[in-house]
């Protein structure tokens, strides 16, 4: 009964970290650098999708796992950037970055026939802001 009350304040405890782990992260996006462009990707947390993760890749190699209710964000030079996320079905995204300026992506989950597959849709900054104050 002790080891059963003790795996339960650890989970508990673990659940709750990553909840303020996550809460926290929405207020950290950095300043975009004055000679590069930065590029954020974001998703809100929902029920649709939440289990479904997908890596989200540029020609420099992987950023991250895009996750309900998380966001990922990048610096980089000038010029055309690819992005894409491979699961079952593929999307992809291309911004045009210029220095000095900020571009957000949102990550959803489109259901399928089989399962759910990434899309991404450049947003405005003022839609983006009011989303990641979701997170």
């Amino acid at each position: 009964m002790k080891k059963l009350k003790t795996y339960v304040s650890l989970v508990s405890f673990l659940v709750v970290i990553g909840f303020l782990s996550t809460v926290t992260m929405a207020a950290n996006i950095p300043e975009v650098k004055a000679d590069k462009g930065l590029v954020v990707f974001y998703r809100l947390s929902g029920f649709k999708g939440k289990a479904i993760r997908f890596n989200l890749n540029h020609a420099e190699g992987s950023l991250g796992q895009l996750q309900s209710g998380t966001y990922l964000y990048k610096h980089l030079e000038p010029g055309e950037h690819k992005f894409w996320s491979q699961a079952i079905s593929q999307d992809s995204i291309t911004i045009n970055v210029e220095a000095g300026k900020k571009y957000y992506v949102k990550g959803e989950v489109a259901i399928g026939v089989f399962a759910g597959r990434p899309q991404f849709t450049q947003m405005s900054e003022s839609d983006a802001l009011a989303d990641l104050e979701k997170l």
